[in-house]
């Protein structure tokens, strides 16, 4: 399958999270900026829903700052690929000053975007954890790690596309997946989307309503 758009993506997700007959009353949608927080206006727009962000970083390799190793939050334990750091020989020096870095980013995205994570939000409510498309699943998987601190009463997660080694990962991370795209020949998230265009940081803030 191939998506129009984000927001294309946020309507079929939309549709699969109804089937699910959540409470929506005890429900929030927790997207992942940038191109998440346009596929979760969808889904909260049409479910009637609050929608929250979570900044994760990714921890990129060394010689390949793409090549997620890992991914973190501004607090809590980092997510890593110890097979993936072993076979690329990162050394405790690198990651230490990645994962420092990294947070310190993570910090500074939070207050751009008043983005401000409280147990309240979470605690025994059903969290949908939304983006555009998981590569590696490094990010949703730190994503549910931070949201787990705060005892949901059900974690999901729904995302457009995703490899399958990826889903596989995310398993035992969330107690429902909902990927309408599952692809062996995903590389890249943009190669399911005819229009993946760069998300500004303007229009994450218009869809959050955060004022200058």
């Amino acid at each position: 399958m191939i998506f129009e758009n984000r927001q294309h993506a946020g309507e079929l997700l939309s549709k699969e999270l109804l089937k699910l007959k959540l409470d929506l009353k005890k429900s929030i949608i927790c997207a992942i900026p940038r191109g998440g927080v346009l596929v979760g206006k969808v889904i909260s727009q049409n479910l009637n829903i609050p929608l929250c962000v979570i900044v994760i970083k990714k921890i990129g390799a060394l010689h390949n700052p793409e090549l997620a190793i890992g991914a973190t939050a501004s607090f809590g334990k980092p997510v890593l690929d110890r097979w993936l750091m072993r076979d690329l020989g990162v050394s405790r020096e690198y990651l230490k000053r990645e994962i420092l870095k990294k947070r310190k980013e993570a910090r500074a995205r939070e207050n751009f975007l008043q983005a401000e994570l409280l147990g309240s939000d979470f605690a025994k409510k059903n969290v949908v954890v939304v983006d555009d498309g998981a590569a590696t699943g490094q990010t949703a998987r730190a994503a549910a790690k931070i949201i787990r601190m705060f005892a949901p009463e059900r974690l999901i997660l729904a995302i457009g596309c995703a490899s399958p080694s990826s889903v596989g990962l995310l398993r035992g991370n969330y107690d429902e997946i909902i990927c309408p795209e599952i692809s062996e020949e995903l590389f890249a998230v943009g190669q399911f989307y005819r229009d993946f265009r760069p998300v500004k940081d303007e229009e994450v803030k218009a869809i959050l309503n955060i004022k200058d």
